[in-house]
């Protein structure tokens, strides 16, 4: 186990993003999200968030998303999310210092464990995955001919890296 306690957090059923995102949101939500920090770089252990899990299944970057996924998502967004968030807090510098180098994986767990406020989870698997899209397309990401899956081990598969 990591002296962060990340391998604990895991085993337990929470997710890394997760648990971060949710110390971050009861803090108010001020200043920068940082998540977990990785091993030390040359110790020869995979990155806490997922990229020896990324490149068994690709890269956000490799057109995971439909343009129909990211319209319906960004319906999702305006109609469930936007009453509380708006999108800049989910795309640019933000979305890259808080999400590059974890996984889209991480990214739909986060959301669909803490979002909406007051009913966490409420949505369908295709809804978060939906808003993931549209999240993703934001920030630059490119749309190709098949879904983004709703299938969290399949997610989890996806490295989030730098947007083209």
């Amino acid at each position: 186990m990591k002296a962060d306690g990340t391998e604990r957090r895991r085993r337990a059923g929470g997710s890394v993003a997760g648990t971060a995102m949710l110390a971050w949101l009861f803090a108010g939500g001020a200043g920068v999200w940082l998540p977990a920090a990785g091993p030390p770089e040359g110790s020869g252990a995979a990155p806490a968030g997922g990229a020896a899990r990324g490149q068994a299944g690709g890269t956000v970057a490799d057109g995971v998303f439909t343009a129909d996924q990211v319209s319906r998502g960004e319906q999702t967004f305006r109609e469930v999310c936007s009453a509380c968030h708006d999108t800049v807090e989910f795309s640019g510098g933000r979305f890259r210092f808080t999400w590059v180098g974890l996984t889209a994986g991480d990214l739909f767990d986060t959301i669909a464990t803490l979002m909406p406020e007051g009913d966490p989870g409420s949505l369908s698997p295709a809804q978060y995955a939906s808003v993931v899209a549209y999240l993703l397309d934001l920030n630059g990401y490119p749309a190709g001919e098949t879904p983004l899956p709703t299938s969290l081990s399949a997610l989890q598969a996806l490295e989030i890296v730098e947007a083209p």
